[in-house]
């Protein structure tokens, strides 16, 4: 039987997922937002999804404004959506019964310790990464990158060889099982690089604008900062006793390349050399990477007793670029239900030791 998933998020990710999976046999619904139609319609419209660079062809992937053809159409349903987005999926989620569904959440961070408090889902799973580094404009996609493969883990620990063999058939990547779903979100390098290349650029990015964040913003000073971050960010990954690697070599393994150097990285990477820098600082490097990964391994650091301050520093000087307080609005451990428990509880449930 052809397989299907449904795919909740008509952006960029979302559409170089349907073009890969469809291209590899998979059955694939779209689901749009009905506040969040402008990639969508341009689909429509046109017919086809075209894709150019790592990812080229032309698709016709069904696209839907209706939440509840996307629950119908497929028991697997991928998130794409920015995870800014996801609360707005959970209200659309909660309406429908999921205790036969699977949720992939791409990426998740953490977000399924928010939705496991509030519905009853089959399986929530959830990656670190998009597999895709892509821009989309006017329903033309270029995917500039394609990662060789990604992390992800499951909430729930009764996961069987056969549900693991049915993900990897459906995936164009390989999957990296990791532990639990902290270890996969320690594992998001977009929270180590975006903020911080954003927020030391930020005055280029309010006057000139028009310049690529990694090639040109990327320097000598701003590794040094992103490598301080990178530090608390392993860690933490060390109290619960992963062995995360370095912010280089995760980018390394995602596209097969062996850079030993941030700025030779910017420099020379193709997935990043070519990214324009925003034209405001209202941005998702800052609007997702900061609330819901800095401000989550913020918490988790202080929880566990190691020094936070890299983190702090760079969140507190978003809320005085930006005037918002992500400490608060962002997934912080109270929203992550983790407020209440004791750093060795803290340890217990998701150390490897006990895994």
């Amino acid at each position: 039987m052809q397989p299907k998933v449904s795919i909740v998020g008509a952006g960029p990710a979302g559409f170089a997922l349907a073009a890969d999976l469809e291209s590899r046999g998979t059955r694939v619904l779209v689901y749009s937002h009905p506040t969040h139609l402008r990639h969508a319609n341009y689909v429509v419209d046109k017919g086809c999804l075209r894709a150019s660079g790592a990812i080229e062809g032309s698709t016709n992937p069904r696209v839907s404004f209706d939440m509840s053809e996307a629950i119908a159409f497929s028991k697997i349903i991928i998130l794409t959506v920015p995870s800014t987005g996801h609360e707005t999926v959970l209200r659309e989620l909660k309406k429908f019964t999921l205790r036969q569904h699977t949720i992939i959440a791409i990426p998740g961070n953490l977000f399924s310790l928010i939705i496991d408090a509030e519905m009853d889902v089959e399986y929530i799973l959830e990656t670190n990464l998009s597999p895709y580094s892509c821009r989309m404009n006017e329903g033309e996609l270029a995917v500039l990158g394609k990662k060789s493969h990604f992390s992800i883990a499951a909430l729930q620990k009764d996961l069987s060889p056969a549900f693991n063999d049915r993900l990897r058939r459906i995936f164009p990547t390989e999957l990296k099982w990791c532990s639990n779903v902290i270890e996969v979100c320690l594992s998001n390098i977009n929270g180590v690089f975006h903020p911080l290349m954003m927020l030391m650029n930020a005055g280029r990015i309010e006057s000139i604008g028009d310049f690529l964040l990694y090639r040109d913003g990327l320097t000598h000073s701003v590794a040094n900062a992103i490598l301080a971050v990178d530090r608390v960010r392993v860690e933490i990954g060390d109290a619960f006793g992963f062995r995360l690697d370095s912010v280089i070599e995760v980018s390394n393994e995602c596209y097969g390349q062996n850079f030993t150097d941030l700025v030779d990285l910017a420099q020379n990477s193709e997935p990043h050399n070519k990214l324009k820098a925003p034209s405001n600082i209202e941005n998702r490097n800052i609007s997702e990477d900061v609330p819901d990964l800095l401000v989550c391994w913020h918490g988790l650091a202080e929880k566990l007793g190691i020094d936070a301050s890299p983190l702090k520093a760079v969140i507190i000087l978003v809320e005085m670029a930006t005037g918002i307080d992500y400490m608060e609005t962002g997934r912080n451990l109270r929203k992550l239900h983790l407020e209440d428990i004791t750093r060795s509880e803290l340890i217990k449930r998701f150390s490897v030791s006990y895994t």
